[in-house]
């Protein structure tokens, strides 16, 4: 096994959701230590980590190879998800509170309050595919 080909997205998949806590952090004036595992925001960790599996992928396997093609399918799959499923849900999930609110006579103790950011917005992804094949190729450079 290729270590650097396993452990590089893992590395730049960790540094993103903790660029992404400390961005809150400076955001908010405040340490919210349970952004360190939470979707969305600046940037997109899981977009920081399919990007830096497709690059790793590529440097040691070529643009040409088979798992090269799935490693630019898997990142496909998870950036769309990232922008369009899972920022519909969002939407949804703000909806949903808003209707518990307004709905009277309803227990709202029963009615766990939703997340409204989950997804990601194009900035965010964008951002996180420029972190994503920046800091692998320079963990590339590093490991040889």
């Amino acid at each position: 096994m290729n270590y650097p080909l396993f452990i590089i997205p893992i590395i730049v998949g960790c540094a993103a959701q903790f660029t992404k806590f400390l961005l809150l952090a400076a955001k908010s004036k405040k340490l919210k230590f349970r952004s360190l595992f939470g979707p969305g925001h600046m940037p997109s960790a899981h977009t920081a980590f399919v990007v830096s599996l497709a690059t790793v992928v590529a440097y040691f396997d070529g643009i040409f190879s088979t798992t090269f093609a799935i490693s630019v399918i898997i990142a496909y799959v998870v950036i769309y998800d990232a922008v369009n499923i899972r920022t519909n849900i969002g939407y949804n999930g703000k909806v949903v509170n808003q209707l518990i609110k307004e709905i009277p006579n309803i227990n709202k103790e029963n009615y766990k309050v939703l997340r409204e950011v989950v997804g990601h917005k194009p900035k965010e992804i964008f951002i996180g595919a420029i972190f994503g094949f920046i800091l692998s190729i320079l963990l590339i450079i590093y490991s040889n």
